[in-house]
């Protein structure tokens, strides 16, 4: 579980760093924290500068996200990005306190990832469709609280106000989140982790509240529709942070298995894009809300691109890879792409897992039919290893604002995937300083 939860760490302050460059809405959450000002106890990460923990925090969390390239739990349930909710939290609030070793932090987050996916476990039915409430905010503010009650030492009392004081601040919906135009969808971790390091430093000072947050998490929320098993089997023994994927695409997790069928289409077959005439894309009910036409074919934020099925299948056939770039704001216009995504239909098999059957069909002039059954019914791990997370790690570390010498680079990728011999997390964040 060490080993898992570093990974996680590394993986999670990487595509943190390209955000503060590419993702307007971050740039505009730091703009406003530094016009704020205040106590400097906690890093900006990738702009540089501290600034209060707590908002500390709410700007590195609104980066966590940002680019949809964090790790996450795929399945039909939990659906939940476990880390982009948990290290930012946690970090902030060890800048603050000190001393805070590298086994400590990593103890920190595991438990914060374990409490936030048995949580997400537990409704009954799919999160994202069968209710309102957005569920990576709604489950995200606990591993936050969390994370930052255990660096912090609170007693069983207090983490326990703490997680009271966490579900008076639970909020999102899939509506705000899903609008076209809208932001939240990428800086959606930046109120969960504020939320979490208030609720916690609110407790450490004594404020109480109610004492059985996740029963009533689940009786507000969700109707007490909920099987307590996945909360309590082989708690403290079993670690769920071990069932996180890191991603090789920086997109929806419900895009990648569409992605990778059209990737082995366009190798297999050399389909040039000009020659493309139809795309049929079958899917999940989830599948179908990201593949609503038009907004979907046309997108308008990088965020909205990420989450639409025909452009991400577009990009995939056009370019036969899916980078950082091809989500910039100023290349979603592809002439090629835009053409491909607007010629892509949906076709609903109800069937079909989210995360484990897609296929996708490309017609082309002249009469070709060729097509790719992903059927990954077992979901088994397609497996992203140490190799393919530290090049990931450098790519998204020379979008940071604030620059990174290759030395640093080396120096922090090293520090991270050796926590266990830190005596204090401020030897991490003095590498980005």
């Amino acid at each position: 579980m060490r080993e898992v939860t570093k990974r996680s760490i590394l993986d999670t302050l990487g595509v943190i760093l390209p955000a503060t460059t590419l993702e307007k809405a971050c740039i505009s959450i730091y703009e406003l924290a530094k016009e704020a000002g205040g106590k400097e106890e906690s890093t900006l990460l990738g702009f540089g500068g501290k600034i209060p923990c707590w908002m500390a925090a709410f700007v590195n969390g609104s980066c966590a996200h940002a680019l949809d390239f964090d790790d996450c739990i795929v399945g039909e349930n939990p659906i939940h990005h476990p880390t982009a909710s948990t290290f930012p939290a946690a970090l902030a609030v060890a800048e603050k306190i000190g001393g805070v070793s590298g086994k400590d932090f990593v103890t920190a987050v595991a438990l914060g990832n374990d409490l936030s996916i048995r949580i997400a476990s537990g409704p009954t039915g799919n999160t994202m469709m069968d209710y309102p409430f957005f569920p990576v905010s709604t489950f995200g503010i606990f591993s936050a609280a969390a994370a930052s009650g255990k660096l912090l030492k609170l007693s069983e009392v207090k983490m326990l106000n703490a997680l009271g004081l966490a579900l008076h601040r639970v909020g999102g919906t899939n509506n705000a989140v899903f609008a076209p135009d809208s932001d939240v969808r990428a800086i959606r971790d930046g109120f969960t982790n504020q939320e979490g390091v208030i609720s916690a430093l609110m407790a450490s000072k004594g404020i109480a509240a109610c004492k059985d947050a996740i029963e009533q998490l689940f009786k507000v929320y969700y109707n007490d529709r909920y099987n307590p098993e996945p909360l309590t089997s082989d708690l403290g023994k079993k670690f769920r942070g071990s069932e996180t994927e890191y991603k090789i695409w920086p997109s929806c997790g419900q895009t990648h298995n569409y992605i990778q069928a059209a990737l082995n289409i366009a190798k297999e077959y050399d389909i040039k894009p000009d020659d493309v005439e139809e795309v049929i894309i079958t899917g999940s009910q989830d599948g179908a809300l990201h593949s609503k036409l038009p907004e979907a074919a046309s997108p308008t934020t990088s965020i909205a691109a990420k989450f639409s099925i025909p452009f991400c299948v577009a990009v995939a056939l056009v370019k036969r890879s899916v980078t950082i770039s091809d989500f910039l704001v100023q290349n979603l216009a592809s002439p090629d792409v835009i053409r491909i995504a607007q010629k892509t239909k949906f076709k609903l098999d109800p069937t079909f897992g989210s995360f484990t059957r897609a296929i996708v069909e490309v017609r082309t002039r002249g009469g070709g039919h060729y097509s790719f059954d992903l059927n990954n019914t077992k979901r088994e791990k397609t497996g992203v290893n140490l190799e393919d997370l530290i090049t990931k790690f450098n790519d998204c570390a020379g979008y940071s604002k604030k620059n990174l010498s290759q030395a640093r680079i080396k120096k922090l990728i090293n520090t991270i995937l050796h926590l266990e011999n830190v005596n204090d997390m401020g030897e991490i964040t003095d590498i980005l300083a």
